[in-house]
């Protein structure tokens, strides 16, 4: 299959699934308003680091391995399951025990919060892993149309219940569970779809040494990652003195909002791993990144023009009246959102080629100048500060896989801002134009 087609049925499906996720983001915001969503994506980044550390990044070396064909996809289904229960178990006992003595969180609260730990982290393992070996076998479409179902189907739940006095426990619990629900059916499906269940064995002792080796390689990068693009909420949520909970809202929202702009990036990205991992297509990939630098950097000044003159009205509309103050943190974290959504490509290029040092070299960089910008910028300009201090960082590290891809693949620095409508013609041809199969 061309990288082209590729491409647009990654787009199409996983195009599909991001809309239905920006919509349960709009419904929840609007329910649970800038504090109570500041609480519960606080929440999920806290698990999010657990699973992280607890999983040994093992999602990573899944991508590598089934993307190259060299370990059996049946064999790391049926291990997905068994991984995700032990680490779902350990991590649970391990919040339970975190929140009960050290966060001396009310016993009431307690059963709560490791039904959230639990129900977020298995789900999001599963999610995680099925997605992986779905996208190996280039079938976009089955994975992403069961996540959307699921989504569509809270986001009704959270309209119908957003007007009842129990709506507030019944949005928290409905989207733990929901993420769990999209696990499970994610593993049933493909384990039907490929007839696992005729082929039920696990990774032997060599294949696991390799993906374990892999996956505790990529741990580092994932940790200096997660911190480069998250320890911001931390200091922003413990800045009392220059930020409310309320701010925390609307940063994580700002944040979160340009998450949802590298979708395209990412799919991007989804395609290039497996094709640069299996040695396929590298050189239309080479091409196909100095492309889109310079679409997605004409695409960052239009988003700028636009959330400039009507920002302030349009994220309050959307997410609700106490969202008012987005509008700065969006604009300051905009030029960090075009370096991250090279980084995207650069790093899915280098992860596919071997080159995972590269990935986490600039990540040191980048979370150097997180830590010491926040540090210093927070207390003084609060989440605008945040912002600034992110797109700084995100730029550098930028910079530094640039000038390593340049060194890869020799040619004039100029091709980066040699704009020109051939390039959109390009990005046209391979989204809308049909192409065969080889």
């Amino acid at each position: 299959m061309t990288f082209e087609k590729l491409l647009q049925q990654s787009l199409v499906w996983r195009g599909l699934y991001f809309v239905t996720l920006l919509l349960v983001n709009i419904v929840v915001s609007r329910s649970l308003q800038a504090d109570g969503t500041g609480w519960i994506y606080y929440l999920t980044n806290f698990f999010s680091f657990i699973l992280l550390v607890a999983s040994l990044s093992m999602e990573s070396g899944y991508t590598f391995y089934a993307a190259g064909n060299i370990i059996s996809h049946h064999k790391l289904a049926w291990f997905s399951l068994i991984w995700t229960f032990l680490i779902s178990i350990v991590s649970a006992i391990g919040v339970s025990i975190y929140f009960k003595n050290i966060k001396s969180i009310h016993t009431d609260y307690i059963d709560n919060y490791v039904f959230y730990a639990a129900t977020y982290i298995a789900g999001i393992l599963l999610i995680n892993f099925f997605m992986v070996l779905f996208y190996a076998q280039k079938n976009y479409a089955a994975p992403n149309i069961l996540l959307s179902l699921v989504n569509i189907v809270l986001i009704i739940l959270i309209v119908i219940d957003s007007k009842t006095t129990k709506s507030y426990n019944v949005v928290v619990n409905s989207y733990f569970f929901s993420i769990l629900l999209q696990g499970i059916l994610l593993a049933i499906a493909f384990i039907y779809l490929n007839k696992s269940f005729k082929f039920i064995a696990l990774p032997n002792k060599s294949s696991f040494k390799l993906l374990l080796n892999y996956s505790l390689i990529a741990l580092t990068s994932n940790v200096i990652f997660f911190f480069v693009y998250r320890i911001d909420y931390w200091f922003v949520k413990y800045n009392t003195e220059s930020c409310t909970p309320a701010d925390l809202g609307n940063y994580i929202q700002a944040s979160k909002l340009g998450q949802m702009l590298l979708i395209i990036p990412q799919i991007f990205a989804s395609v290039i791993f497996p094709q640069t991992a299996s040695g396929e297509l590298r050189e239309n990939i080479t091409q196909a990144i100095i492309v889109f630098f310079r679409v997605f950097f004409q695409v960052l000044l239009f988003v700028i023009i636009i959330v400039s003159i009507i920002g302030k009205w349009l994220f309050p509309t959307v997410f609700g009246a106490s969202f008012n103050n987005m509008a700065m943190p969006v604009l300051l974290l905009l030029p960090g959102v075009f370096s991250l959504s090279v980084l995207c490509l650069l790093s899915a290029y280098f992860g596919g080629v071997g080159k995972v040092k590269i990935n986490v070299v600039g990540g040191v960089y980048a979370l150097i100048v997180v830590i010491i910008g926040n540090i210093i910028f927070i207390p003084l300009y609060g989440i605008n500060g945040a912002a600034a201090v992110s797109s700084i960082a995100y730029t550098v590290n930028l910079l530094y896989s640039l000038n390593h891809f340049f060194n890869d693949n020799p040619m004039p620095l100029k091709l980066l801002f040699s704009f020109n409508t051939n390039d959109w013609k390009w990005v046209k041809n391979m989204l809308f134009h049909k192409t065969t199969t080889s």
